[in-house]
């Protein structure tokens, strides 16, 4: 009976790739040897690069949204230091009309004394007198010293308020990238410069197509740039490698 033959356009469409082979080469004791490939496992690679790609993606959007927190926290420590400075300010002025008090009061006191030694019959009048101004200059030096104490902390909070808006610039103004190799790259605040991460941050879709020529060879072409650097074929052995970084 002769064989019928049939066109493959004429052939049942398969809808899964499960169980399907297609044709391969492998050396087996020193002799090429024609094997079967599983297409499934082409499918799985296909599956795995969709899935990294969607990771990288999502990546790139958290990536976007830390970039936006650090500009708000830019702004916000900008906003803080200009009020430490103005509170230090206000402090300097303070210190400074302490120290006008204590100068004030230092003078009433050899004024004071002064008087003492000019009145003896006012010695009531003059103890009266030296009491109240050894009260204003105790007062004045208090007045001086917690002036002092505050400038001091507002000077603090000044230097700690910049060195977070420097942080926060210098990671606006760095935000992750993708690096030459494929992967991730973010900023180090330590070293100053951007350092891998080990995360891949691109993918292509892997759609590679088979043909069998006269020589019953079987070829394997792209239709995407990325997928050369993804898939390695072995000609020696026949095996299909799939690099995911």
């Amino acid at each position: 009976m002769p064989i019928k033959k049939k066109k493959i356009s004429e052939l049942t469409l398969a809808d899964s790739m499960v169980g399907l082979y297609t044709i391969g080469v492998k050396m087996v004791n020193g002799v090429q040897t024609s094997v079967k490939v599983s297409l499934e496992f082409i499918k799985k690679a296909y599956d795995d690069v969709v899935a990294a790609t969607k990771k990288a993606n999502d990546a790139a959007t958290g990536a976007n949204n830390a970039a936006s927190s650090a500009n708000s926290a830019a702004s916000s420590a900008n906003g803080a230091a200009t009020k430490a400075n103005k509170a230090a300010d206000n402090a300097d002025k303070a210190t400074e009309a302490a120290n006008t008090a204590t100068t004030n009061a230092n003078n009433a006191t050899k004024k004071a004394n002064t008087s003492a030694t000019n009145a003896d019959n006012a010695r009531e009048g003059l103890e009266e007198i030296k009491t109240d101004t050894v009260a204003a200059t105790k007062s004045a030096n208090d007045a001086a010293s917690s002036a002092n104490n505050a400038a001091t902390k507002a000077n603090n909070a000044a230097t700690s308020a910049n060195t977070q808006a420097d942080r926060a610039k210098a990671q606006a103004d760095n935000p992750p990238k993708m690096g030459d190799n494929g992967n991730w790259w973010k900023w180090d605040e330590s070293k100053k410069a951007y350092v891998d991460t080990g995360v891949l941050a691109k993918g292509g879709v892997i759609y590679p197509t088979f043909v069998i020529e006269d020589d019953m060879f079987l070829y394997m072409s792209f239709e995407d740039e990325v997928s050369p650097q993804l898939i390695k074929f072995d000609p020696v052995t026949g095996e299909l490698f799939l690099n995911i970084g």
